[in-house]
């Protein structure tokens, strides 16, 4: 167990998260009280989120001529109530 000054661990980042990697225990704190403790995650424990990619692929079509200069001006003045 090793307890480390927070300027100490901005500094030294790289360093502890290199020796926690490798199983050493990390504490983060300051006046040498721990407050935090610095572990290693594996990828199941962070957290995905339960969507598909791409659910409408395949089933959308925008022409080509969809936006142009001329549609990009109009929203434009829609957007900003320009009435000129």
């Amino acid at each position: 167990m090793k307890t480390v000054a927070i300027h100490d661990a901005k500094t030294n980042l790289s360093k502890y998260i290199a020796a926690a990697k490798k199983g050493e225990i990390i504490y983060i704190g300051s006046h040498g009280k721990p407050e935090v403790k610095l572990v290693v995650t594996k990828p199941a424990d962070i957290a995905s989120p339960n969507r598909k990619l791409g659910p409408l692929a395949g089933k959308m079509w925008v022409s080509p001529d969809a936006f142009s200069q001329e549609t990009d001006e109009e929203i434009a003045k829609l957007m900003y109530n320009d009435d000129e």
